[in-house]
């Protein structure tokens, strides 16, 4: 077993039973010799109720680090559910990227090629797992990814006159 989640639904007035489970996934990596990485091990109370207080979690006298956000398969989830960390991320992965771009186009790449590292290497980080938070952004944060294509977009077309909302149709 390698990177295991476990999430639970408490309604209202119900107790955690995650330290119950806990002890069985213990039980079962000591059943099949495995270990479990405490330092690895994080909580997240995600909620948008303030009233959803919960004492922190200690499992075999170790204290489980509660965090604000985290990274599960290439995408921050936020525990108030706002994507304020991914895009953040996202937009400063991008940005290095850009880097790049802008050293190939000093170095008189074509506009082919600049598009076909601009397809490979940028559009990707803007776009991975985007049907999972994409929808739930904030003008602010779509604005913010657009502003790193509209970036990309001066770099690969400086010398030419095309317009930017035409050509996101067209690639």
């Amino acid at each position: 077993m390698d990177d295991t989640t476990l999430s639970e639904i408490i309604v209202n007035g119900d107790c955690s039973k995650i330290s119950t489970i806990m002890s069985d996934v213990i039980n079962w990596t000591s059943n099949n010799l495995m270990n479990i990485n405490w330092d690895k091990t994080k909580e997240m109370l995600m909620t948008t109720s303030k009233d959803m207080l919960c004492d922190a979690l200690c499992v075999s006298n170790n204290m489980i680090e509660r965090v604000h956000s985290y990274k599960k398969l290439g995408v921050t989830i936020d525990n108030n559910l706002k994507w304020c960390s991914h895009v953040n991320s996202v937009c400063a992965k991008a940005s290095s990227r850009l880097h790049f771009l802008k050293i190939l186009k000093l170095c008189s790449l074509s506009t082919d090629n600049l598009l076909y590292f601009y397809n490979s290497a940028v559009r990707p980080v803007l776009e991975y797992a985007c049907p999972a938070w994409h929808t739930s952004l904030t003008k602010e944060q779509s604005s913010q990814i657009e502003l790193i294509q509209k970036r990309a977009f001066r770099i690969i077309f400086s010398s030419n006159c095309l317009d930017y909302e035409n050509f996101c149709f067209s690639v």
